[in-house]
């Protein structure tokens, strides 16, 4: 864009400056550029809302280029996606850290005016493929909360003023991945400041001031960390288009597969070892069943055997003990014989005793 169109354009700031910053009664602890403005809401306040909307921007493009990023396989998307970020977090960065919350929001307005015809054009669908769409849906939703913060405000944007805003963006277009973005609050400031209008003033006297820079500093703070992670995911994307990363991928691709191949070939292996292990146990069975039936075959015999030692040992038994009954009744015939036979010598003993005894006594007589 030329010169002369950016001076064409800035001449229309002035009057959309005038038409939005239209307000109420006044407020303590304002500004004098919000003061001038008859905004209701103290500068303090205003500024906290324009962070919180470029805080809220610089969310939802994140969510949605990480969206578009795991859907998508192709690494220029995913590297287009990585410096969607850097560069939003960028643009968003230098709108949101504008020390006139007016300016903020109108620069923050034209951005996503910006943004939103980039995505809708045909390098936009380049860069990120067919879930662009994503990002639209998300700009619009962006759009809403930006009528929202603005209304909140007590801020009026009428028709012709929100066509000049957009016709500005329009023709200071974002066409690229990265993107370096023209900004509205350069351009109006020095224009501003060129007339010596009482905006341009107090527009002035805020890009001098240096009060409250907690916002902007905690901004910064929260988004230092994931630029830097972005700057490495970028990185390794980089990284991953050079040679000797296609080589690297090449390698880790046969890895992979065989890592892939590593179960199968480990569950083969299992089968086969399980297979010859149910095989040799099938065998060790067998052999135990024959050892266990010549086991049982050998006792058989040898209680066979046991038996008929035993048998013959008590029919052995059996003859010794008959013929020691036998024996026994013998002798105790023997002995009772015996003993009648001293009995009767006994008794015929005592006869004769007795004969004796009475033949002397007769004889006395």
């Amino acid at each position: 864009m030329t010169r002369g169109t950016q001076h064409r354009w800035l001449r229309f700031v002035p009057g959309l400056i005038a038409a939005v910053l239209v307000g109420c009664a006044h407020i303590p602890k304002q500004s004098e550029a919000v003061k001038r403005a008859g905004l209701e809401a103290s500068t303090a306040e205003l500024r906290t809302r324009a962070v919180e909307l470029g805080r809220e921007l610089m969310r939802e493009i994140e969510l949605a280029a990480d969206s578009i990023s795991s859907r998508s396989t192709d690494p220029a998307i995913r590297r287009n996606c990585a410096l969607l970020k850097l560069s939003t977090l960028s643009a968003g960065t230098e709108a949101v850290l504008r020390q006139d919350p007016v300016v903020t929001m109108l620069d923050l307005y034209a951005f996503r005016v910006q943004l939103s015809d980039f995505l809708s054009s045909p390098a936009g669908y380049s860069s990120l493929g067919p879930d662009v769409s994503i990002a639209q849906r998300t700009l619009a939703r962006i759009a809403s909360m930006w009528e929202g913060e603005a209304t909140a405000m007590g801020a009026h944007f009428s028709d012709e003023d929100r066509g000049k805003l957009e016709s500005w963006a329009h023709a200071n277009p974002i066409d690229q991945l990265p993107f370096t973005r023209a900004t509205l609050a350069g351009g109006l400031a020095q224009k501003l400041r060129s007339e010596q209008s009482g905006i341009g003033v107090a527009v002035s006297g805020m890009q001098e001031s240096l009060d409250r820079l907690e916002a902007r500093v905690s901004l910064a703070n929260e988004y230092a960390i994931k630029q830097a992670m972005w700057l490495s995911e970028f990185a390794s994307i980089e990284v991953g288009r050079s040679p000797e990363a296609t080589e690297l991928k090449g390698t880790l691709a046969s890895t992979r597969s065989l890592m892939e191949y590593t179960p199968e070939m480990i569950a083969s292996e299992r089968a086969a070892t399980l297979a010859d292990l149910e095989r040799q146990r099938l065998a060790t069975l067998e052999a135990l069943v024959k050892e266990r039936m010549i086991l049982t075959e050998t006792i058989a015999h040898e209680r066979e055997i046991v038996l008929q030692a035993v048998a013959e040992q008590r029919a052995i038994v059996m003859r010794q003990v008959d013929s020691l009954r036998v024996s026994v009744v013998v002798d105790g015939v023997h002995i009772v014989d015996h003993l009648m036979l001293r009995i009767v010598e006994l008794i015929g003993a005592l006869v004769v005793l007795g004969a004796i005894a009475l033949l002397v006594l007769r004889q006395r007589s």
